[in-house]
């Protein structure tokens, strides 16, 4: 849909349910960019859904796919945390907003003293279950088990966005590869952007919008007349 078509399924829904007065074109699209930030989410839930059934993940993937993307570090594994004693940082994409699926690869040195790489799993792990196992030697990424963790990825006050990656004492990240879904470009009825995402949801969350709008009118109705 083009913007006019969104705002246009904005009104009609409106007119729907017995309002004909305009809605300002600012709070339309305040609104949309709302539900439009809302139905990304729940489809992001879905996506990584074990349960969710193929054919599902299947039609969502293709809806979300112009925000899915890709991003690949290979050199910035030496700025290392202070909440793990081999946890380092790596610098995300400004654009990231979900982390989807993620692989790394790690050097490690085998019982000969080799050098190898291998490919490992990455496990997303909460603040507090790192903090609450930080000296117990049982709960500790593995190299046997070729896995490493994922505390989160947050900005901090510098502004820049960073993923906080935990390997075994014994191995060096040397590769990580994460797909995300990017955040969204917020639409624009003035300017004409309108929603990135697979036209055949457009409606939807116009819809979805005014809706949203109609429950809050109450409240702005009374606000106006105390």
């Amino acid at each position: 849909m083009t913007t006019q078509e969104l705002q246009h399924r904005f009104n009609l829904e409106m007119e729907r349910h017995g309002i004909y007065e305009p809605v300002m074109q600012t709070v339309v699209q305040d609104y949309i960019n709302y539900a439009y930030q809302q139905y990304v989410t729940e489809k992001y839930d879905s996506l990584i859904n074990n349960f969710e059934k193929f054919e599902i993940t299947e039609r969502i993937t293709k809806i979300l796919a112009p925000l899915i993307t890709t991003m690949t570090e290979t050199t910035t594994f030496t700025a290392f945390t202070d909440f793990s004693i081999d946890g380092v940082y790596v610098k995300a994409p400004s654009d990231m907003q979900y982390i989807i699926a993620e692989r790394a690869e790690m050097s490690v040195t085998d019982c000969n003293g080799d050098t190898q790489t291998v490919k490992v799993d990455v496990k997303v792990m909460k603040h507090n279950m790192v903090e609450a196992n930080r000296k117990n030697p049982f709960v500790k990424p593995d190299s046997t088990y070729k896995e490493i963790w994922r505390v989160s990825n947050w900005h901090e006050g510098d502004g820049v966005n960073r993923i906080e990656l935990i390997p075994p004492s014994d191995g060096t990240i040397t590769k990580y590869v994460a797909r995300y879904l990017k955040k969204i470009t917020e639409v624009d009825l003035y300017g004409g952007t309108t929603i990135e995402i697979d036209d055949s949801v457009h409606e939807e969350i116009a819809v979805r919008a005014a809706n949203m709008y109609l429950l809050t009118k109450p409240q702005e109705d009374e606000k106006e007349n105390t």
